[in-house]
């Protein structure tokens, strides 16, 4: 039977007066409709879909309030084909160069640059709503890249994107999470912090899996990954380097500033660490106030001078700190040769207390990708051997 048209468009009428309908689509661009995407975030409702087309938009600040936009680069990834929103002297509002003050934002494929404030704590995107999407942007040269609120309720996902030579003189970092509900950070690029953490996180619950975190030659970082406040943390498949010019000898640091979850457990996967620093602690594990974390690190490579792990109650499994066999260390190509140590000297590292899966089933594809990896960590490591397909 044909629906009435007026009951039709009487349901249109309710949708669209509770937010339920399908956005509008709004255009950034020479010839388009707005010319720079500050007035389409301005002009956008709910669940509105921004297209930014590529070119450089200098000083053009925003504060984003409207709930469940897309704000999306059109141009393709890379140099040249990114909408870059640039800041050139001090951001009027204090914060950041987009205030995202919505909830259920998805940014994808926008590059960040030159965030700075007068309290030195500027961000390419400062998050203040619940709930945002970072895919394929990049952020470069500012005082933080993403520097986020404490909403005990948001979850972050961050996939595909690079973080590069932020934080200016240690105080502020290349991304600062705060406490919210679960961070998950797969597929990145970060590196080059200045005196700063290549990613600090308070969540609750943090899955970072398959990215390449690393000073390299002449990067400055404090820690590679700072989870200061403890919570449940899952590192799997990441590259995570230290450079020769670190300022801080730990890498991947937990609980460093106190605890503050009820529920905490770390479990460290199938990562590749290499430290040139030529001192310092793999895994600087201290959680204080909490007796009887969990921490267990298994199928890592741990290359370089230093203690493996600082908590004595840690489960080490099937780590090697041999010299691997990389293919070609000074290409980053970190996959094991013949003869290497770490070839089916893995186990399967089965799921945490909490029941998370702790398979490696990705490996790191540079820049800021991922391939699937089929041998659930039998080898040691944040790859497949060289012979695998």
């Amino acid at each position: 039977m044909r629906t009435p048209a007026a009951v039709v468009w009487a349901v249109w009428a309710v949708l669209a007066l509770t937010g339920l309908a399908a956005g509008e689509t709004l255009k950034v661009g020479p010839g388009q409709r707005f010319a720079r995407p500050s007035a389409a975030i301005a002009a956008a409702g709910r669940g509105d879909v921004i297209e930014i087309a590529p070119g450089e938009y200098a000083n053009d600040y925003a504060v984003i309030r409207a709930d469940g936009l897309t704000l999306r680069g059109v141009g393709g990834a890379g140099k040249g084909a990114r909408p870059v929103l640039s800041s050139k002297g001090l951001i009027p509002n204090g914060k950041a160069i987009w205030v995202i003050a919505g909830r259920d934002t998805v940014v994808e494929n926008v590059e960040f640059t030159g965030a700075r404030v007068a309290d030195r704590n500027g961000a390419g995107i400062r998050q203040e709503g619940r709930n945002l999407t970072l895919r394929g942007c990049k952020f470069a040269d500012c005082e933080d890249g993403l520097l986020t609120g404490a909403d005990p309720q948001s979850d972050i996902l961050i996939e595909g994107c690079e973080f590069a030579h932020d934080s200016l003189d240690g105080q502020s970092h290349n991304l600062y999470v705060g406490a919210i509900r679960k961070l998950t950070f797969q597929f990145n690029y970060t590196h080059h912090a200045h005196v700063a953490h290549l990613l600090k996180s308070r969540a609750r619950e943090n899955h970072i899996l398959y990215n390449r975190i690393s000073d390299e030659a002449d990067g400055s970082s404090s820690y590679q990954i700072d989870l200061p406040n403890g919570g449940k943390a899952y590192a799997v498949g990441n590259v995570i380097h230290q450079g020769p010019r670190a300022s801080n000898s730990g890498m991947l640091s937990y609980g460093a500033e106190g605890m503050k979850y009820d529920a905490n457990e770390l479990y460290v996967i199938n990562n590749t660490f290499i430290n040139d620093l030529g001192k310092g602690t793999f895994l600087q594990v201290s959680p204080r106030g909490k007796a009887d974390v969990p921490v267990v690190a298994a199928n890592n490579i741990f290359l370089g001078a230093g203690v493996v792990c600082s908590y004595p109650q840690a489960a080490m499994k099937n780590n090697v700190t041999a010299d691997p066999k990389f293919v070609n260390r000074a290409t980053w190509d970190l996959r094991v040769a013949a003869g290497s140590p770490c070839l089916n000297a893995g186990t399967l590292p089965g799921r945490s207390a909490a029941g998370v899966d702790l398979a490696p089933v990705f490996q790191y594809a540079h820049p800021c990708s991922s391939r699937k990896r089929t041998d659930m960590g039998k080898t040691v490591g944040a790859y497949e051997p060289a012979a695998a397909k």
